[in-house]
């Protein structure tokens, strides 16, 4: 008896001093070799409805272990020979390892099971009657320090958690358009977070539009790019309110999109709902080249980070200053800041751009028998067409009053020609019962000017010459 009492003050000793929970697997199994013999031994967490290795990258579903058992019996249960029954999936593992006996033993912490010690040998029949009463004497009294060093763990990691999330919510605080500071909220991001491609995608009536994109896998996907949304995971995500985690895209094909992401590599997403007055606006987005790659606590620790910076996310995009919240398209201003910044690129390192500039025909004589309501939700109307038959990657903005303007990038005018057109047409025929349609005027960089002014000067002069005309593309002098 007095052996046991030392064995037993040895771990208590070790689990008190003990730097992680490793370090005390590593000491119980050394002071129980002096009196058991075993190859190895594991102590599992139970979590839910799975068991994890504490301390490891290891997870097993309750169903392929004896571990409900154990959680309501509160007894040893012990397998003494695997060669000739094996009752679990686990069982099947262990004895490809080597494994023959294996003895399963109850943690407790105020009467219910938390977790479950696991000792195995290569020998069949290696464990008597004595040594189940043993095992169950000593897990008796290192469950209560076992239990307290894990919440103290966890306490840790939840602020860690805190102090993580506040750091990367500063980062968004710190200025109102993310994708100033996306770079840097991507990386830090990364330290608890797994992923290959990052995104946030912002709901624009059946579409989402990309406002940032953080990504290693080249997919051309990027700033801007506007998706049917019925197509992404995302739609399920806005629909239910709910995060939505896909473990492996290979087997859970559910959304179109994904199998382009297979074809690209991904395997594993994380998809979590940005919320503002009860309103799914957007979605988080993760995607990693692994399987499996998220779980519970990296759905934790993005939920926790989203709702501190989903309002400022909604009054950077929904509200923000650079929006036109009547039309949902971006306002004069952003027009005029993207324009220059398209400049400065442009003169850099060469390349075309578009502008058009757009103007409605008979708006006037239709907003003043209608009235200005019917006017208003016909520019809701008009910016709706804009965006579903423009491409993906032109910006599109009121200009002011009846008037919108395209920036269309990368673009040659003999695509620029061939798209306005098509918008010409739609609007055609989806307004003539308002006998409304659109003139639009075309400049093209570098052809056309290399600053601001000339570039507008000459798409402004053009759509004169539509107006004239009414239902036209005037594209050169």
């Amino acid at each position: 008896m007095e052996d046991i009492l030392k064995l037993v003050y040895e771990l208590n000793r070790s689990i008190i001093t003990a730097q992680n929970f490793l370090d005390i697997e590593r000491k119980i199994a050394k002071i129980l070799s002096k009196k058991i013999t075993f190859e190895w031994m594991e102590i599992w967490i139970i979590k839910e409805d799975e068991v994890s290795v504490y301390g490891k990258e290891k997870h097993v579903p309750l169903a392929d272990t004896p571990v409900e058992y154990l959680i309501k019996t509160a007894s040893i249960f012990y397998e003494n020979d695997l060669s000739k029954e094996q009752r679990f999936k686990i069982d099947k593992r262990f004895f490809e390892e080597g494994a023959r006996s294996v003895i399963y033993v109850p943690l407790l912490f105020e009467r219910k099971v938390f977790g479950i010690w696991v000792i195995v040998s290569n020998n069949p029949d290696a464990y008597s009657e004595e040594d189940k009463e043993f095992l169950k004497l000593i897990a008796s009294q290192i469950s209560a320090p076992l239990k307290t060093f894990l919440l103290y763990e966890e306490r840790k990691k939840e602020l860690k958690l805190l102090r993580t999330t506040n750091k990367l919510a500063k980062i968004v605080l710190s200025d109102v358009d993310i994708n100033l500071i996306f770079k840097e909220f991507a990386k830090e991001l990364k330290k608890y977070i797994p992923f290959e491609r990052l995104s946030i995608g912002i709901v624009e009536g059946e579409n989402i539009r990309y406002v940032a994109v953080s990504e290693v896998i080249k997919t051309g996907r990027f700033e801007g790019t506007r998706i049917p949304l019925k197509y992404t995971a995302s739609s399920w995500v806005i629909e239910n309110k709910k995060t939505l985690i896909r473990k492996d895209l290979t087997k859970e094909k559910k959304f179109l999109l994904e199998e382009k992401k297979v074809t690209q590599g991904i395997r594993s997403t994380l998809h979590v709902p940005l919320i503002y007055k009860g309103k799914v606006f957007g979605t988080i987005n993760f995607s990693s080249i692994k399987t499996n790659a998220y779980e519970k606590r990296e759905k934790m620790i993005v939920e926790n980070l989203v709702s501190q910076i989903s309002a400022i996310l909604a009054i950077s995009y929904l509200y923000s200053p650079f929006y036109n919240h009547l039309t949902e398209v971006y306002n004069r201003r952003y027009f005029d800041e993207r324009l220059d910044e398209e400049l400065k690129y442009k003169e850099r390192f060469g390349g075309n751009f578009c502008v058009c500039l757009c103007d409605l025909d008979n708006f006037k004589k239709f907003n003043d028998f209608y009235g200005h309501l019917e006017g208003d939700n016909c520019l809701k109307e008009i910016a709706q067409i804009m965006k579903k038959t423009m491409r993906k990657t032109d910006l599109i903005c009121r200009y002011g009053g009846d008037e919108f303007a395209i920036i269309m990038i990368n673009t040659y005018l003999d695509e620029a020609i061939t798209a306005v057109n098509r918008l010409k047409s739609a609007v055609e025929e989806k307004l003539k019962d308002k006998k409304i349609t659109i003139s639009i005027g075309i400049s093209c960089y570098p052809q056309d000017g290399s600053t601001r002014t000339e570039i507008l000067d000459k798409a402004d002069k053009r759509l004169l010459e539509a107006k004239k005309i009414k239902n036209a593309v005037v594209y050169k002098d």
